[in-house]
């Protein structure tokens, strides 16, 4: 996954204050980072101790399947996730694949895109937080960003509508620094 420097305001009692988005508590953490070989193992390990903190069985194929969407650079679908597992000589079905994925998304170390059914690594699974996405739309690479008060307004909005909320994810959908470099205005208009 590619970092961004995005700039978000925050509204606060008193005013709005700019929060580089790269900046959190927890910064430093390996899960703040896009992850190297190196770090992938430590996110793996991150993962291993909250299961084990929380009772959970974490199993080879599931430390596998989690591995393999740490280690990708796009977020990655069942199918393909159960391909890499084939080519690892694993034999998985895919209901085993989406049970892994089930769990790992229960204990808050991945995310599902409902746009795209793909799945990939959360960036702070130590941390009960908003999930917020920017997808880019050319070259498929996601990035998990931080907000403050988006899922409180949403909630907000939907207590008028007397709707009880149970998940909230929001993936906005646009292009990268790179492809907008790159493609320019070509893909700045939705398609039909």
């Amino acid at each position: 996954m590619l970092c961004y420097n995005i700039t978000l305001l925050i509204e606060t009692k008193d005013a709005y204050t700019a929060m580089p988005s790269h900046q959190c508590e927890h910064a430093g953490k390996p899960s703040c980072m896009k992850p190297s070989s190196s770090q992938v193992k430590s996110l793996v390990t991150q993962a291993e101790q909250l299961c084990e903190q929380r009772q959970q069985r974490f199993t080879a194929l599931r430390k596998r399947v989690l591995t393999l969407v740490c280690q990708a650079k796009q977020p990655l679908g069942a199918y393909q996730l159960l391909g890499l597992l084939q080519d690892d000589g694993r034999s998985a079905a895919p209901p085993t694949i989406y049970r892994a994925l089930d769990f790992l998304m229960a204990q808050g170390l991945i995310h599902r895109l409902a746009s795209n059914n793909t799945y990939l690594a959360c960036a702070h699974p130590q941390q009960d937080h908003e999930a917020v996405f920017l997808v880019c739309r050319h070259c498929g690479n996601t990035q998990e960003i931080h907000t403050s008060g988006i899922t409180q307004a949403i909630q907000e909005k939907s207590d008028t509508y007397n709707f009880k909320v149970m998940h909230t994810s929001v993936e906005v959908t646009g292009l990268c620094q790179k492809c907008s470099s790159k493609c320019g205005d070509q893909y700045a208009v939705d398609e039909p």
